[in-house]
């Protein structure tokens, strides 16, 4: 690998975070938001059938509510991903070990969010987490302590 690869430019860096930065508030003010797509849930009843006299519409709205629910997760992911993006810009400047210990916290609750929503996607996959590349949470992780 040359060198110039692995050279820190602090001025690429400092766009590159201003536009993941971009990208958050994006995210946040847009109606794919954690908290927009919460804001406003249907009710069982407005997909017919009351009284869950419909069988039909109890799993639509089984469907419906299962959806959202991993749309909501999803955007929390992104969001988490975007922010730990900006916080690895930064580190990769100074090191992890320079960082304040309220960053250093953040750092670890997003590795152990995005951790355990792979732990769970791949239990309801029925992936098998044996000889899977990464598959160390936060405690086994040295990297991030």
């Amino acid at each position: 690998m040359r060198t110039q690869a692995v050279k820190y430019s602090a001025d690429s860096m400092q766009k590159f975070k201003q536009g993941v930065e971009d990208l958050i508030t994006q995210l946040k003010g847009s109606d794919a938001s954690a908290g927009k797509l919460k804001a406003d849930p249907v009710s069982r009843t407005q997909f017919g059938g009351g009284g869950a006299a419909w069988s039909e519409a109890q799993s639509a709205y089984t469907a419906y509510d299962e959806v959202l629910g991993k749309l909501v997760q999803l955007s929390g992911l992104l969001n988490d991903c975007l922010e730990g993006l900006g916080i690895a810009v930064v580190a990769s400047k100074n090191g992890f070990e320079e960082m304040d210990d309220d960053i250093k916290r953040k750092m670890i609750q997003i590795h152990q969010r995005t951790y355990d929503a792979k732990q769970k996607a791949d239990k309801e996959a029925g992936r098998s987490e044996v000889g899977s590349e990464g598959s160390t949470g936060v405690e086994g992780d040295s990297s991030l302590k």
